[in-house]
Order: C-alpha cells, then sequence, then structure tokens
C-alpha cells in the first residue's frame, strides 16, 4: 500500500466544494493509497509540510492540490530536502497554467487517479536569488500591472499585447535598464518585459508552441522585450507577443541554465503568479530534474 500525504489547499476554487475532498481521499483509497491529509492554513504551510514529508521517511509520495501557488509552494519544499520524493498534482485552481502545458486533466477525480497511478516524469525547476518557481520568472509592463488584477489575469506573456496596446504614448512606459550576462555573452538595454519560462501556457491565454519548450532539457526560456523607439517598434512587440514570434530585433530571445541580471534598483518580479522583489542583482539557474511530477 502506497503511503500519501495529501496537501490541500481550502481556498483554491474547485476544493470549496465539501465533497470534492472526499471524492480525492476516496479514489486514492481506490487506487490502494493510504492518505494522510494536512491542510494549509497560511503562506508556506504547504513548503514546510513537503520538506517534512520527505525528511522524515514515512511517506512514498506527495500529492498537492491547489492553484500554481500551492503547487509552487510545495516543490519548494521537495527541493528543499536531501530525500525528494515524487509528486502528484491535482489541479484544483483558477488558471493552472503549469497543469495545462502537462496535460493534467482538470477533472479533479481523473487528475487525483493519475496523481498516484501515472508515469513519472522528471522536471526542471528555476531558482532566482534562492527562490525556486516551477514555470515563470517575469519582470515589467505587465508584471506590475498584474497585482492589481483579478486572480485568473494574474499571469503574464498573453496580456503584455493587451497593456501595450491601450498606452497611447510611446514615452510613458516604463522601462529597467539591465545588464544581462549567460554563457559568455552580454547584453544590455532598457527593457520593458523580460521573463525565464518553461511552460507553453501562460494565463490561459497564450499558448506557446510545443516544440519550443522541453520541461526537462536543463534550459528555460528567456525572453526580454526593448523598449519601443516609436509606433512601428510598438506594433512589432504587440504582434510578437499575440503570435508568440519574437524573432524581432525588439526582443532578445534565446534559452539558457544561467543567467545572471544587473539592474539599478530593487525590481518587482511575478514568480509563478506570485510577487516577489529582487535585490539590484539577480542569479537565475535551473536545476535540472530536480522534481519527479506523476500523471
Amino acid at each position: 500500500m502506497k503511503k500519501i500525504l495529501l496537501i490541500i489547499n481550502p481556498n483554491s476554487g474547485k476544493l470549496k466544494s465539501k465533497n470534492i475532498l472526499f471524492d480525492i481521499v476516496n479514489t486514492m483509497a481506490e487506487n490502494d493509497c493510504l492518505v494522510t491529509v494536512r491542510i494549509t492554513q497560511k503562506q508556506g504551510d504547504a513548503t514546510d509540510f513537503a520538506k517534512e514529508a520527505c525528511d522524515c521517511g514515512l511517506f512514498d509520495q506527495i500529492v498537492c492540490s491547489g492553484g500554481d501557488g500551492t503547487l509552487n509552494e510545495t516543490v519548494s519544499g521537495i527541493v528543499r530536502s536531501k530525500s525528494r520524493l515524487p509528486l502528484g498534482y491535482i489541479p484544483s485552481g483558477s488558471t493552472n497554467d503549469y497543469a495545462k502545458s502537462m496535460r493534467i486533466s482538470p477533472d479533479v477525480i481523473e487528475s487525483a487517479r493519475c496523481a498516484v497511478n501515472g508515469e513519472r516524469h522528471p522536471i526542471d525547476i528555476g531558482i532566482i536569488n534562492g527562490k525556486h518557481f516551477n514555470y515563470i520568472a517575469s519582470f515589467g509592463v505587465f508584471t506590475a500591472v498584474s497585482y492589481n488584477t483579478s486572480r485568473n489575469l494574474k499571469k503574464v506573456f498573453g496580456h503584455l499585447a493587451y497593456v501595450l496596446s491601450g498606452i497611447k504614448d510611446i514615452a510613458k512606459i516604463k522601462s529597467c535598464h539591465a545588464i544581462i550576462e549567460y554563457e559568455d555573452k552580454t547584453i544590455e538595454g532598457d527593457y520593458i518585459f523580460g521573463a525565464m519560462a518553461n511552460t507553453t501556457s501562460v494565463g490561459g491565454m497564450v499558448h506557446i508552441k510545443e516544440a519550443l519548450v522541453e520541461f526537462n532539457d536543463g534550459l528555460f526560456e528567456i525572453c526580454f522585450v526593448k523598449k519601443p523607439k516609436g509606433p512601428g517598434e510598438l506594433l512589432k512587440i504587440i504582434s510578437g507577443a499575440l503570435h508568440s514570434d519574437f524573432s524581432s530585433e525588439c526582443f532578445e530571445a534565446f534559452k539558457a541554465n544561467k543567467l545572471k541580471i544587473t539592474v539599478p534598483n530593487e525590481t518587482a518580479w511575478s514568480l509563478d503568479g506570485e510577487k516577489f522583489v529582487s535585490g539590484e542583482t539577480l542569479e537565475f539557474e535551473v536545476i535540472k530534474s530536480a522534481v519527479e511530477l506523476i500523471f
């Protein structure tokens, strides 16, 4: 019998129904699992629960249910332990970008079944200044706006075009001067947006071609958007954001496993949709095959 720690975020959309938790546990029991349930009450609980489960040696696997934030915390706890347990994920948030990228079923019962009976997939994880993230870290135009929007608009890439379309005066677009170092290259400029991503779905609206994204290649997709110098460049940026085409001179787009970014001031970032304020120097790297995800 497989011993499972089930981490539940009771505030995520689908789990507000009282019957759902019973259905999840019952599904796992039907699949020969002994389930221990821990319910998060505050930020950071999922990280603590996951690390404790890995360290104590009493469990065979962790399963978490919630949105992208719950998954982020759970992964962080697993990565911080020397004994990393495999992870199953039952998406129950409002957007669930990561689940869409992985093609994990949005049906809670089906995803619960796959979480304990599915195949193991090693997954890369990003880390920036000591903070882990599963699929995207970003700063800039949309990131600043996103904290004032509703939860399901709180991600990144897709709404960049929408935000820029509403800006009438190019001079009012805020930018951040950054020095970006990777491999043996250094680029420098004024950027209105930047992101490190490992996903095919962002914000539930933009879908990056699957052929461009590998979840276990030790590399993240990097994209920085230069501040437009005129209406023509602004249109190129909007078109590129809408069509996931970052080939124009308005973008710096490449893959990397390590990155150093130097900015003049503290910068607001979004890590998997949650706010993070950086210092003037950011160190980013990919932890290859950091977590085994079961689905």
